[in-house]
């Protein structure tokens, strides 16, 4: 029997499920070597280093970010759904951010702007610059989330959870790592939750998007909603409903 959550991501459709057993795969073994190189120190490479800008981790991010994006933004071409439009920006957005490393930079100059003492100035300006671009980015997915089909509305519901969890990831958790040592097993946790989270989330992202653009997945517009519709009749239900007429029919 399937669960909601993978009704709602796709995953009873065979081929998103082995998307995401692959992009799984890779997540776990990039945290799986780092926790390794981390403690044992193998394998030598410090390429596996989460931390470590245009490290391993860091390009495979790179590759589901842009993957979530060109799919947001294939299903918004063909599907004619502003929403999904604002979903590929959001998610190219994000790449960019990540690439060209914007969040730090910027976290430099809205602390120095706002003078907030060391060493909590670095996080506190990520927070305020994530909040403000993530803030007009989420603007433009609710206005065409408000012309959506209820099916679309539906898929962007599912998205928006699993956005929130890699803002839980990415700026929670980085946000308590920047707040503590950056040294000693404390940071390579902390490292490992953060982003091996983020990298095993856009994996989930990416086999969600995937099964809506080839496997044909639509998310019901019961999917996640506010409210609950109208219930439909169960598989017994109706079982007994026909069972009854054909009693009815062959009565003397």
């Amino acid at each position: 029997m399937h669960t909601r959550a993978v009704e709602a991501l796709g995953l009873h459709h065979r081929p998103a499920a082995g998307l995401l057993g692959m992009l799984v795969t890779v997540a776990l073994g990039l945290n799986l070597l780092f926790l390794t190189h981390s403690f044992l120190g193998v394998p030598e490479h410090p390429g596996f280093r989460f931390e470590k800008e245009r490290g391993i981790p860091a390009v495979v991010g790179f590759v589901y970010t842009a993957w979530a994006a060109g799919l947001a933004a294939y299903l918004a071409v063909a599907h004619r759904q502003a929403v999904l439009a604002g979903w590929s920006a959001l998610f190219a957005v994000l790449l960019a951010d990540d690439f060209f490393m914007l969040h730090e930079r910027m976290a430099k100059v809205i602390s120095a702007g706002i003078d907030v003492p060391h060493p909590y100035g670095q996080p506190v300006g990520e927070i305020v610059w994530l909040a403000f671009t993530g803030t007009a980015l989420l603007a433009a997915v609710a206005i065409g989330y408000r012309f959506a089909t209820p099916e679309w509305r539906a898929a962007s519901r599912v998205l928006l959870v699993l956005l929130a969890l890699l803002v839980l990831c990415g700026v929670g958790l980085d946000a308590v790592h920047g707040f503590t040592t950056n040294e000693g097993p404390w940071h390579v946790v902390m490292s490992s939750l953060e982003d091996g989270g983020e990298v095993l989330l856009l994996g989930v992202v990416v086999a969600f998007l995937y099964a809506l653009a080839f496997c044909g997945h639509r998310s019901t517009p019961e999917t996640l909603a506010l409210t609950p519709g109208p219930r439909t009749p169960g598989r017994r239900a109706r079982i007994r409903r026909i069972l009854g007429r054909r009693a009815r029919h062959v009565r003397p």
